[in-house]
Parts: structure tokens; sequence; C-alpha cells
């Protein structure tokens, strides 16, 4: 993992915990505190879902291209095979 991912990762973890412990700090009932709290760790899911859908969206998009890049070397590749064999005839 990059280090830049590793920060981002280390923020949003930093912030969760922020969250909770100023919730759990805050002068109000019990149930009002873990309702928020579990609203803020759906929030957190989801737009670490988000994160992960878009990191598989690159990481496709990126086969695509490399396969589509292989394919054209492949086929240069068989291009210059046989130009050089039709050349030695």
């Amino acid at each position: 993992m990059s280090n830049p991912n590793k920060v981002l990762l280390g923020l949003l973890g930093a912030a969760a915990v922020g969250v909770v412990v100023g919730m759990l700090l805050a002068p109000e009932k019990g149930g009002e505190v873990r309702q928020k709290i579990a609203d803020k760790a759906s929030d957190i899911a989801s737009k670490l879902g988000d994160y992960i859908a878009t990191g598989k969206d690159k990481i496709t998009e990126a086969g695509q291209n490399l396969a589509g890049k292989a394919r054209g070397y492949g086929e240069e590749a068989m291009r210059r095979g046989e130009q050089a064999r039709n050349s030695m005839s």
C-alpha cells in the first residue's frame, strides 16, 4: 500500500475515533449517543465501500489497458516476425 493511501486510512481511522470519543464525552442520553455512533459508523462504512468500489474500478480499468497494450505488442511482434521471414525469402 502506498504512503498516500496509508495516510488517508490513518486520517479516516483517527477521525472515526475522535467522533466516537467526542460523542461519548458529550452530555447527552445514552440512547442518543448510541444512535449517533451507529449513524457515524454507517456513514464511515458507506464511504469505505465507495473507496473500495472506486479502487476496484481503477484496477479493472488498468487491467483492461494493460491487456490492450499486450495485444498491441503481440500483434506488432507478429508483424515484425512476418516481415523478417518475408525478407529472408
